[in-house]
């Protein structure tokens, strides 16, 4: 229809094509009057008067939505051509954010959108209007995964969408069609529920509800089908959301949430729940960033809010975790002391058959800990009381995966445990494993004591690849596709998943024994060089560097826009994350801190060897 070059109506510079379908191209144009670059849509000549009027009911319900949720229309022309200029938005489709996991950065994101589409819905039904074609192409994402619903080429008003139905049209997409439209039956705005369930099924689990080999098999299970709940196919996925979901994609639209609005309030309060457990568990999820939400204000000085003495401390690599309220510090006798966050009052202690190996995990109302005899046991909580233990495991690290557990095990294999610790299947790699797995995307991904990062499938244990990269005694770190691996040499490597090859290496030069943090688009690395590197994600390039007082054992954590390193000197040290700005330094002890910092709530937990527990706020 147009090339690069051509130009529109005296002011629109064709760049490119962008899409096109049954009727309409959309191109890349360059707007010389206001200097912007911009979305036209423009009409096929020589269509169907349907097909025209789709496309005039599309201009007309985008030139009355004000939304930050809805693509915004800029300009009309019908000269020689109909045509509108429309916000361009460069990011793919929603389901880009999935499959979900559970790390504090990934559940903001995928829920802050689907809150924001279901905002955006809750709108468009008040105005009367239902949208009858949401899918995920129709919901892309901005540069910065803010979604933007387009393509209201099939909305109507409530009551003349009644009409279109009663005479038999069958408007949307297969995948993502209600029963009732799949019937032809009358449809209001619970089909946009309907097909958003759908939507954020498909992002969540990376699975569409029902497929099949054409589109009336597909419509027939939408009809009469059951779609498996998604925390079947995503573990990950907390049992309000799958149920949340489950509630979107009811065959009757009466058995549907009330509203878009609804699901909105719905889905915040999910968010709040799930980013709540993030200091359960090591490294803030399983994807082990170390990025949490919460945390100390970062404007504002830390102040010391109590500080309390145990009998001993955690030893690398152990370390705390919270649960329900109160904070559990593995130590290295033979205890696990919980804490109370109010007061550092010692609330219980847990005795155990030896010293704490690794950093507590509180999972499906369990507390689950490995000592250093090999042992991994299961504590009741709140009451402390064994519910199961399993002998000569010597796990190198375990982590969970909704109320599973991936364990790594020192005579070579990769195990999935259910909340009993029987195992659903299990991986052998051939060499001891070293390092605890991170979990990403479906696989499993750990080291073992020969240098070889193993990636395994989550739903099955099969071997998907496997790289050597180097002796490595810190676990790797898995964000938005790209693995970091810590090498102990030092290097510091970048592999990019899906093209299963290095982006970058960086040398901290230094032994590596703490695994990096990763918050959104810059990687904090610390090593026995006794410096804080911040590095680009995707190039590896400084941002900037910072010289420590002392070598590095325990992972740096990042909250609230600050970076906290604990050092084998025994001290706290906060940094500004975007421009490495010191924020402060504390001394917590003359002992060395080899377990990472905790942020709990508006506060962050240190505990040194020696037993110094400190609360910083």
């Amino acid at each position: 229809m147009f090339a690069p070059g051509e130009v529109i109506d005296d002011r629109y510079d064709v760049l490119g094509l962008l899409g096109q379908g049954g009727m309409a191209h959309v191109f890349r144009a360059a707007d010389r009057h206001l200097e912007r670059t911009v979305a036209l849509k423009v009409l096929r000549p020589h269509l169907t008067e349907t097909d025209a009027e789709r496309f005039r009911r599309e201009i007309r319900a985008l030139a009355r939505f004000n939304h930050p949720g809805i693509v915004a229309i800029y300009d009309l022309g019908q000269s020689e051509h109909v045509y509108f200029a429309m916000e361009l938005v460069e990011g793919g489709p929603i389901t880009d954010l999935g499959p979900v996991d559970a790390d504090p950065e990934t559940i903001t994101t995928c829920l802050g959108a689907a809150i924001t589409v279901a905002e955006a819905l809750g709108y468009v039904h008040r105005l009367g209007m239902v949208h009858r074609d949401l899918t995920p192409r129709n919901i892309l994402l901005t540069r910065d995964d803010h979604p933007k619903v387009m393509d209201f080429g099939l909305v109507q008003l409530t009551e003349t969408s009644r009409e279109l139905t009663r005479t038999g049209f069958t408007l949307g997409t297969p995948q993502y069609m209600a029963p009732e439209q799949a019937t032809g039956a009358s449809s209001g705005s619970a089909v946009d529920l309907y097909a958003f369930g759908a939507v954020l099924y498909k992002t969540l689990t990376g699975h569409a509800p029902f497929d099949a080999d054409n589109d009336q098999a597909v419509l027939y299970q939408h009809v009469y089908g059951n779609a498996e709940p998604a925390s079947t196919l995503n573990p990950a996925i907390p049992a309000s959301l799958s149920h949340l979901v489950g509630s979107l994609l009811a065959k009757r639209p009466e058995d549907r949430p009330p509203s878009a609005l609804a699901v909105a309030d719905a889905l915040r309060a999910i968010r709040r729940a799930w980013l709540a457990e993030a200091s359960q568990v090591p490294g803030a999820g399983p994807g082990r960033r170390h990025t949490y939400p919460g945390g100390p204000v970062a404007s504002r000085p830390l102040t010391l809010r109590w500080q309390v003495r145990l009998d001993e401390g955690p030893q690398w690599p152990a370390g705390s975790c919270a649960a329900h309220g109160f904070v559990l510090v593995g130590q290295r006798s033979d205890a696990l002391a919980v804490l109370r966050p109010a007061d550092g009052g010692l609330h219980a202690t847990f005795s155990l058959r030896d010293e704490v190996y690794a950093p507590p995990i509180y999972v499906g109302g369990q507390v689950i800990v490995t000592t250093r005899d090999g042992a991994v046991q299961a504590l009741a909580w709140p009451t402390g009381r064994p519910e199961w233990s399993v002998e000569g495991v010597d796990a190198a690290g375990m982590t969970a995966l909704g109320d599973d557990l991936v364990v790594a095990r020192r005579d070579g294999r990769l195990e999935r445990w259910d909340a009993s610790a029987s195992a659903r299947w299990r991986f052998d790699a051939g060499a001891p494993l070293a390092t605890p797995p991170c979990l990403h995307r479906g696989l499993a991904f750990v080291f073992d004591v020969e240098g070889w990062l193993h990636a395994v499938t989550l739903d099955h244990g099969a071997r998907r690849f496997k790289v050597q990269v180097g002796h490595a005694v810190a676990g790797p770190v898995a964000a938005g596709g790209v693995l970091l691996l810590p090498a102990r040499n030092g290097e510091l490597h970048a592999f990019d998943i899906a093209k299963h090859e290095v982006m970058w290496t960086y040398d901290l030069e230094g032994e590596l024994w703490a695994s990096p943090a990763v918050a959104g688009p810059f990687v904090y690395a610390a090593s026995w060089g006794t410096k804080l590197h911040a590095l680009s994600l995707r190039t590896g390039d400084d941002v900037w560097s910072v010289d420590m007082p002392g070598p590095v054992t325990a992972s740096p954590v990042v909250a609230s826009g600050a970076v906290y390193v604990a050092t084998e000197t025994g001290e706290l040290l906060v940094f500004d994350a975007r421009s490495g700005r010191a924020l402060g330094r504390h001394l917590v002890s003359h002992a060395a801190i080899q377990a990472s910092p905790l942020p709990i709530g508006d506060a962050v937990l240190v505990t040194a060897v020696d037993g110094q527990v400190h609360l910083f706020g």
